[in-house]
């Protein structure tokens, strides 16, 4: 905050006299005045206010030399801001008057203390003698019982009457609040800011626009700030300053064109610088007028001239219907802070052409909180910010910015549903956000905004929402940095079905739909299942709930054909079909991790794909991925998804925080199979990958890290790495191979560019295929060989000769083998060079405890393409 020009004017004439002026526009307070006491907890923050730096409960000051002789006919001035509610532990004392440098001793003089216990907390003047205080007077209660910015002024004359002016905006709009008389003290030397409080405080104290010296004498006149019409019979003028009510009263001082004057006018019995005027004859509908004014006079008798004309429209409210106005724009989690204000808002938005909507008695819930509007009007193509009364100050100079009650804490970071109601509980807007639609990983931590991207669309579904692009992290006021008002014309898809129980099935789809069409759909089901009811589920609409009359059996796979449905838009969906079925109990390793992205490119997303290589339907409803930590504990779970996703055998699901970015960076995914969560942190290098069921039993588990790639890839950076045969063990390296280059470096929701399922072994060892070619195009990239065993026990050891005899790579080294199992060769030698072309001999030693000793040899062929 700065001290205004005009008031910088009226300190000019009494600059040479005055004891003390400091805004620390300069960033410094240990000069010109020269501040000392506690310096090292306090500072000049970035808005060029003095803040109290501190990190630990305790008391701070600082005091700054004031000498009067006298007190007669002196004013103070200054801005003070508290950013937590007071308490017998939290509150700031600014010391007018003192005797003595230490503030927190015996001392004669006067102080205002800003909080104190309970809830009744006011400005209050005290007079202070040695440690004895006394309360001279005191304004509004209940006033700073929050967090508060507020304008101080105090005056004391030369018959020791003190009086405090406050302005609860934190301008220098001041209204008297309280008068006392005490002379007691009558001399300076001190002037002095001191505060208590606890370690949650220890940096919310701020100050500024300090003044102390002569009486102000005011010599401007009032100018108008803003002429509007509140209803057909009353226009409020508000005024730069407070108005002297006998020439706001005299009619005569105000003109109304066309054809109109004024019959009444009043000061408002809160504000002082509001006018209400009522017009002779009521405002018609539509109409704009002219509103000129003239000698009205301030306090100080400072008489204006002619102001205006000052145009005026008056409308009559529209009744609203649903999407009119919308909820445009949300900061759920402000902290850490990007550029905006570290406080919750929520931006709303005529959408309309050409209605109006008076906002009175609107009223807007969240899962935890509700909070009133404004009674405004709000025009068509307007935006409407509202922030918590504590913090409005804190958004000074954003467009159409407004207080209300909800507290700073409703909108819950990870999400929850958001709704508009007009009077009579007609709802007008739904919007039912999740931490995912955020779409990045980064953004989602705090600090950004949630924004529609196209607020005259019907649809509020994630579809329609994004992070804010905008560098201050969010547009509060003005058009979405995200917004993109064109048309919509995909049709819906039909994503997944999920079953919630025996006799309920729930259709997924990829956006809105037009609920109208969702009772005159056609579902049919093969093997046929009775339908007792289809409902649409609120607020997004996107899915389908079905309420069967027969109830699912396990094992049993159903396929479900949907026609007639549209989206929100009107765009009808082809008919679609899909496969579910009951899910069954999940076993470790009945899914498996088969894809892993660690390592993206830039700041893309990381991706877990999802294999279920059993034979059962299984539902993904509750499973969690996590990590290892560096000491080989498990943690950072997050669930994969609260929904019962079924997923059937042999299918592919994909995970990732987001999946936009995935589909964009590798447009061969099926975008079908992604599934967008909050995925843990992966680190690049190495790292683990757990999937584990809902009471953290571990299903699977990879430890990954960049020698899994193959070895001539100098940087894994934006290629996934591959699981080669889900049925072989997840903790076996020679199991996972990078994806290959001309699949576009990772196939996300289908089949593994590398998949080489091992060989049914005929025998004791089987190799396949007998020519390979490692160069990672994904044909034929690995060499697999089978082996099985009648009895457990044996301990083998596995190597790879060139035609003259020479061992190039040692692929198992006496390791204890099961019965069966397989091993894969990348045609890398021992010391990562690329084997060359012809032909080698795997040579397979195996033996057991008692003795016997098996040897096994198969001819290959590497080969390599040819340039």
């Amino acid at each position: 905050m700065r001290l205004c020009p005009s008031f910088l004017l009226l300190l000019l004439p009494f600059m040479a006299t005055a004891q003390l002026v400091d805004d620390f526009s300069d960033g410094d307070f240990t000069d010109d005045p020269a501040w000392t006491g506690d310096a090292a907890l306090f500072t000049v923050n970035a808005a060029q206010q003095l803040q109290l730096n501190d990190v630990a409960a305790g008391q701070a000051q600082l005091r700054t030399p004031l000498v009067l002789s006298t007190l007669d006919d002196t004013e103070w001035r200054l801005w003070a801001r508290q950013n937590f509610a007071p308490s017998g532990s939290n509150y700031g004392r600014v010391y007018l008057v003192s005797d003595q440098a230490d503030l927190t001793g015996p001392l004669n003089g006067y102080f205002l203390q800003l909080g104190e216990a309970g809830s009744a907390d006011a400005v209050e003047l005290f007079r202070q003698s040695g440690t004895t205080t006394v309360s001279v007077c005191r304004a509004t209660d209940g006033q700073i019982a929050g967090s508060f910015a507020i304008g101080l002024r105090v005056v004391r004359d030369a018959a020791g009457l003190w009086q405090i002016y406050v302005d609860p905006a934190g301008g220098n709009n001041y209204a008297l609040q309280a008068t006392g008389t005490d002379a007691l003290h009558t001399t300076s030397a001190w002037f002095g800011l001191r505060c208590t409080y606890t370690a949650s405080n220890a940096d919310r104290f701020h100050f500024d626009d300090i003044y102390a010296g002569p009486v102000i004498v005011d010599t401007t006149p009032p100018v108008v700030v803003s002429a509007t019409a509140i209803s057909a019979t009353q226009i409020d003028v508000l005024f730069s300053e407070a108005v002297d009510p006998a020439t706001v009263q005299n009619t005569d001082n105000y003109g109304l064109q066309p054809f109109q004057s004024i019959s009444n006018a009043v000061v408002d019995g809160t504000d002082p610088a509001l006018a209400h005027l009522t017009p002779a004859f009521p405002l018609a509908n539509g109409q704009t007028y002219m509103l000129q004014v003239s000698a009205v006079q301030d306090l100080a008798g400072n008489a204006m001239g002619t102001s205006g004309p000052h145009p005026i429209v008056f409308v009559v409210p529209d009744v609203p219907a649903y999407g009119d106005v919308v909820i445009n724009e949300f900061m759920a989690d402000p902290s850490p802070v990007v550029q905006l204000p570290d406080a919750e808002y929520v931006e709303f938005f005529n959408a309309t052409a050409d209605k109006h909507f008076d906002l009175d008695g609107w009223r807007f819930t969240t899962n935890s909180a509700q909070a009133m509007l404004p009674a405004v009007v709000l025009g068509p193509g307007e935006h409407l910010v509202c922030v918590n009364n504590g913090q409005l100050a804190q958004f000074e100079g954003v467009p159409g910015v407004v207080g209300w009650s909800l507290s700073n804490t409703a909108l819950i970071n990870a999400g929850t549903t958001l709704t508009l109601e007009a009077p009579g509980e007609v709802p007008i807007d739904v919007v039912a956000y999740a931490i995912t639609w955020y779409g990045d990983d980064a953004k989602d931590d705090g600090g950004w905004s949630l924004e529609r991207i196209d607020p005259y669309a019907p649809c509020s579904d994630a579809s329609n929402w994004t992070a804010s692009t905008d560098p201050s992290g969010g547009t509060p006021g003005v058009q979405n940095a995200v917004f993109d008002d064109t048309p919509d014309t995909a049709p819906p898809v039909m994503m997944a079905v999920q079953v919630a129980s025996p006799m309920e099935v729930m259709l997924v789809f990829s956006e809105g739909l037009d609920t109208g069409t969702v009772a005159e759909a056609g579902y049919a089901f093969d093997p046929p299942l009775d339908v007792a009811a289809v409902d649409p589920v609120p607020p997004a609409h996107d899915r389908v709930r079905i309420t069967l009359g027969t109830a699912l059996q396990p094992g049993v796979v159903h396929t479900v054909l949907v026609e007639g449905l549209a989206d929100c838009s009107g765009n009808p969906m082809a008919p679609s079909e899909a496969d579910f079925a009951l899910p069954e109990a999940i076993a470790p390793m009945d899914i498996v991790i088969n894809e892993v992205l660690y390592d993206p490119v830039g700041s893309g997303s990381d991706f877990v794909e999802l294999f279920n290589r059993s034979q059962k339907v299984l539902s993904l409803g509750g499973l969690q991925l996590a990590n290892e930590n560096s000491a080989g504990e498990i943690g950072t779970y997050r669930t994969i998804t609260a929904d019962p996703v079924v997923l059937m055998p042999g299918a592919y699901i994909l995970l990732a925080t987001s999946t936009a970015d995935i589909a964009d960076r590798y447009p061969q995914g099926l975008v079908d199979r992604f599934l967008l969560m909050s995925l843990p942190p992966y680190n690049n290098g190495s790292g683990t990958v757990v999937l584990a069921a809902a009471d953290s039993t571990v299903i699977d588990l990879l430890r990954y890290d960049d020698d899994m790639h193959f070895g001539l890839i100098a940087k894994p950076e934006g290629t996934s790495l591959e699981r080669v045969d889900p049925h072989r063990p997840t903790q076996d390296a020679t199991n996972w191979h990078s994806a290959a280059q001309h699949a576009g470096r990772a196939t996300p929701g289908f089949i593994n560019s590398q998949y080489a399922p091992a060989p049914a072994p005929q025998g004791e060892m089987t190799i396949e295929p007998a020519i390979f070619s490692p160069d990672n195009d994904g044909h034929q990239d690995l060499l697999t060989v089978a082996y099985r065993f009648q009895q457990p026990g044996f301990v083998g050891t596995m190597r790879v000769f060139d035609i003259a005899g020479r061992e190039v790579r040692r692929l198992l080294d006496n390791e204890l083998l099961g019965t069966g199992g397989a091993v894969s060769w990348d045609g890398l030698m021992d010391d990562g060079g690329k084997a060359r072309m012809g032909p080698y001999i795997v040579h397979f030693e195996v033996f057991d405890l008692a003795g016997h000793v098996e040897a096994y040899r198969k001819t290959v062929t590497l080969a390599h393409r040819l340039n």
